[in-house]
């Protein structure tokens, strides 16, 4: 993944948790952030969004849509499109949920530096695969 040439999502209604994200994502190389404070938004994005958006972190909850409805959108809009699952709840329910609908990983929250970091590396191997 060319993280120069990649357009990141990041979907969240708090927006400390959007920003937070995105510091540890520059940190990693990645430049070029859209933010989305709810469902609809991000919805809108999926749809809206040009070619270079290959990258998204959706929460759970927000309002309007679920990350894992945004998720199942972008699986029929933008399947080369890598969705991580965020969530402050890290119920079995929601884990398999995101994993059943395409998700390339789950993250719980408050994410760290490392949990970000891992997940990537899985996204980034996957691309090269």
């Amino acid at each position: 993944m060319n993280k120069d040439a990649t357009l990141v999502m990041i979907a969240d209604d708090d927006g400390a948790m959007r920003s937070l994200l995105a510091m540890v994502l520059r940190e990693h190389g990645y430049r070029d952030f859209v933010h989305a404070s709810d469902g609809i938004q991000a919805s809108d994005l999926m749809r809206t969004a040009g070619a270079a958006l290959r990258l998204a972190f959706l929460d759970i909850d927000m309002p309007g849509a679920s990350g894992l409805e945004v998720l199942a959108l972008t699986r029929q809009k933008r399947p080369d499109c890598a969705c991580v699952i965020v969530s402050a709840h890290s119920a079995v329910e929601n884990v398999l949920a995101a994993v059943r609908g395409g998700a390339a990983g789950f993250v719980v929250k408050p994410y760290s530096a490392q949990k970000i970091a891992d997940v990537l590396l899985k996204i980034e191997r996957a691309a090269r695969a």
